[in-house]
This record gives structure tokens, C-alpha cells and sequence, in this order.
């Protein structure tokens, strides 16, 4: 059984192009999948580290959180990822290029998700089954997250996906640990090295370094870090 945990950056662009700025413009959806076998071991590194540098469990760890102050501990989260069977996948999408009404009957929430769709849908696989997990979120549609489900459970890997959950943000670690790998994807795109944030850009490096690679869009085969740029 694998897990994937999902979130997204950014995703008020779908809804709003008067906020699209040259800094602010792309859309990420990502996720980390783990061997359901390996859940507690890394949840366990994890919440330990979180007790080694005095926080509580409750505590979220978040890219948005990332300061010269607790730089070690995220960087310590990095090394976690690195050193675990753990796998990230990330779309990126360029709102300003964005054509609602054309591709997605001019509903935001329905090309959101025919997004999420493209993330997951080529990483699945038919040997294996897997439990979804996303942030909670509004829907104007009830159903989305079943419809998801039913569409990903196609012909190229029918009934793969036994369940699609929606989770706070704050329960789950793997939550926490795909928005700061995903944080720092987003901030190597708008900023390069040249953010404002002296801890993040450090971040970003040391997450190069680690992997051994700059953080760019990705080949497709591509499994430990994996970024599709989708242009529209």
C-alpha cells in the first residue's frame, strides 16, 4: 500500500488573475508518497525532531515558517526526506496563462482539479493500491473528491485508488514535509536565488545540494524529486 499526500500553492490564482504579479504567478500542486509500511518510522523522525528543538508535536512545520532561527531544523526535515523512502512530485502551472473559459467551462474549482488529476494520474501505477490524502478545503461541489477518485480509477490502472481523504494541514507531518519541499520548488521559480528571505534561499540550496541537482522541472522517469511544468 502507498500513501500520497497532497497540497497546493497558490491555488487562489485559479480564482483571482487581479493578484498575478511577474513574482506571483505560478500555480504548484505536489505531493509526497510513502510506503504505508514506512508511515510510523517517519513520522517518528520527524516529531522527534520537532522535540529536539523544543516545539510541540502539534506544532506545523511549514515553508512559511522557515527563518534563520530554525534553519538547522529545517534542514534537518530536508535530511529526513533525503534519507527515507520518501518521493515528491510537483505541477507547476503558469496562471497568467490560464484560460478558464476555454479549457474548463470557466469554472476555477474544476480546472483546479483537472490539474490535480494530472499530478496523480501519471504516478500511479496498476501493482500497487493507494490511500490519497489533501488539505481540507471549501467545495462548492460535494462530490469533487469522489469524482477525483472515479476518474483516476481508469483503465490504466483500474481501482487503484481505494480512498481520497481530506486532512488538516496540522495533523500530518507528511502534510507539513510536502508544503516545505514544495515551498522551496515554488521559491527557486519566482525568485531564484534572489528572494528576500536570506533562510530560504540558504534552504533552497541545501536542498540542491542534497539531491544533487539544481531545482528545475524534471524527465519524466524522474522519482525522488519529480517537477512537471505544465504550459498552456
Amino acid at each position: 500500500m502507498k500513501e500520497i499526500y497532497c497540497d497546493e500553492s497558490r491555488q487562489d490564482l485559479f480564482f483571482n488573475e487581479n493578484s498575478i504579479t511577474d513574482n506571483n504567478k505560478y500555480i504548484f500542486i505536489g505531493g509526497v508518497m510513502i510506503n504505508k509500511d514506512n508511515r510510523d518510522k517517519i513520522k517518528k523522525e520527524i516529531n522527534d525532531l520537532k522535540e529536539k528543538y523544543n516545539l510541540n508535536k502539534k506544532t506545523e512545520l511549514k515553508w512559511n515558517r522557515v527563518t534563520t532561527k530554525y534553519i538547522n531544523l529545517y534542514k534537518e526535515i530536508i535530511d529526513i526526506y533525503i534519507n527515507n523512502d520518501v518521493n515528491f512530485r510537483t505541477i507547476s502551472i503558469d496562471s497568467s496563462k490560464l484560460n478558464l473559459k476555454k479549457y474548463h467551462n470557466a469554472n476555477p474549482e474544476l480546472g483546479f482539479y483537472k490539474f490535480y488529476y494530472q499530478l496523480l494520474n501519471h504516478w500511479l501505477n496498476d501493482k500497487d493500491k493507494f490511500m490519497i490524502y489533501t488539505d481540507i478545503k471549501t467545495y462548492s461541489d460535494p462530490n469533487v473528491l469522489n469524482n477525483l477518485k472515479r476518474c483516476l480509477n481508469n483503465k490504466e490502472h483500474l481501482n487503484s485508488v481505494e480512498k481520497i481523504y481530506a486532512i488538516e494541514s496540522h495533523e500530518s507531518v507528511f502534510l507539513q514535509l510536502e508544503d516545505i519541499l514544495m515551498g522551496a520548488t515554488a521559491y527557486k521559480k519566482n525568485y531564484g536565488y534572489n528572494g528576500k528571505s536570506n533562510a530560504k534561499v540558504e534552504l533552497v540550496k541545501y536542498l540542491e545540494e542534497k539531491l544533487g541537482h539544481p531545482l528545475l522541472p524534471t524527465t519524466k522517469s524522474a522519482s525522488k524529486y519529480n517537477w512537471f511544468e505544465i504550459w498552456l
